[in-house]
């Protein structure tokens, strides 16, 4: 499909603010980037076709930490500890035993997924060498998302290769390696465009392991070793261990995923007011559906509940802004030179109709995607029969 040249909207969130602005129209250049905003715009200068006289306008979200490889296993680790599930031998790894065809039509399924709830990038872990990578860039063949995979090597897999065929490194933890197995990875991941991530502090039994074999958290000998730019988790961690993470690194947390693991509540709060970019993952499809949206409403609720509540435009930057800064993405936001990766959402349906604050319409009763007007990547818009 053609790319939507313009488009008009009674609300829209505008800019790294999130500015709530009215009677916006965006421009849409022949390349699929945010050209020009014009908010208090007349609807009679745009046309008619894609002018909205009540809906919200929103950049599209970023999932900064999924499993996809697992999608094929859904529903199947309820019950199951962290270990069971996705340890070294967890039942995630049963994925083998599913044939080929069908490992590719559960990952597409969950990318498909993703993209109807309004998800315009992801960074996925991805483990099986280069034969997991391909699986996985299989399965996103021709949709429109930003997929970024994190691949992990093996003993049938060199790192260069695998690194050669993705965006970088994704690790299980770094306990799982020798120091000198650390100190090989951080030389061979030394270039500025190669992201490491990793699990840090998901539970206590691998805090306890890493002070058995290294002396320190695991956190700690991340730091030490790896250095890595994104650490996911951190649940069970103490401030003692927090206040030792530098600002530079970006700090991914997957709440809804530790609440089914009964793991606690990640730190969350100890970061909101501090320098950090933090952002938000759905970690595995085996266990959460990849919803960036429920994983928001989710955690703004929990926060609450902990009397910390969050603001709301600070709540929703978790999803948009914070992780297009810290992964120097072009998306997520309404900004000129931005992709138009947008979602427009009808403020009158059954759900949100007499709601008197677009924000909290968005935050806490639009569904996706029923009540989806306009889902569009790079400016296309995106059909409603993705398969």
């Amino acid at each position: 499909m053609a790319i939507l040249r313009q488009i008009f909207s009674k609300f829209a969130l505008i800019g790294e603010d999130l500015a709530l602005m009215k009677n916006v129209r965006i421009d849409i250049d022949s390349t699929g980037r945010i050209s020009n905003i014009a908010p208090n715009t007349s609807r009679d200068d745009c046309d008619e076709e894609f002018s909205f006289t009540h809906h919200l306008l929103i950049p599209k979200f970023i999932n900064s930490h999924t499993h996809i490889g697992d999608a094929g296993l859904k529903d199947q680790a309820f019950g199951m500890s962290l270990n069971e599930a996705v340890g070294a031998n967890g039942h995630k790894y049963q994925i083998k035993k599913v044939t080929r065809s069908r490992r590719i039509a559960a990952m597409r399924g969950a990318i498909i997924e993703m993209i109807e709830n309004g998800t315009s990038a992801c960074y996925d872990f991805r483990e099986g060498g280069i034969n997991g990578i391909n699986e996985l860039q299989e399965a996103a063949t021709d949709l429109q998302i930003d997929l970024h995979i994190l691949g992990r090597h093996n003993s049938n897999t060199d790192l260069k290769d695998v690194l050669l065929r993705c965006d970088g490194l994704g690790l299980s933890s770094p306990i799982f390696f020798s120091q000198e197995e650390l100190k090989t990875i951080r030389r061979q991941t030394s270039a500025p465009n190669i992201l490491v991530a990793t699990h840090i502090g998901e539970e206590q039994q691998v805090i306890q392991d890493s002070l058995k074999q290294f002396g320190i958290s695991d956190l700690l000998v991340a730091l030490k070793y790896l250095d890595p730019y994104i650490l996911i988790h951190l649940t069970v961690l103490g401030e003692t261990d927090l206040i030792e993470i530098p600002p530079s690194k970006y700090i991914v947390f997957c709440p809804r995923s530790n609440a089914y693991f009964g793991l606690g509540f990640p730190p969350i709060d100890f970061f909101l007011d501090k320098n950090h970019l933090i952002g938000l993952g759905t970690d595995n499809v085996m266990t959460m559906a990849p919803n960036m949206l429920e994983e928001l409403r989710w955690l703004v609720l929990r926060l609450k509940e902990r009397n910390t509540p969050i603001d709301p435009i600070q709540a929703i930057k978790l999803i948009t802004i914070n992780p297009s800064k810290a992964l120097k993405l072009q998306t997520s936001c309404i900004e000129n030179g931005y992709w138009a990766d947008l979602v427009l959402l009808d403020l009158q349906s059954s759900r949100t109709i007499f709601g008197k604050d677009p924000i909290m319409s968005l935050l806490f009763r639009c569904h996706f995607p029923e009540d989806v007007s306009l889902n569009l990547y790079h400016g296309e818009v995106i059909s409603n029969d993705l398969c």
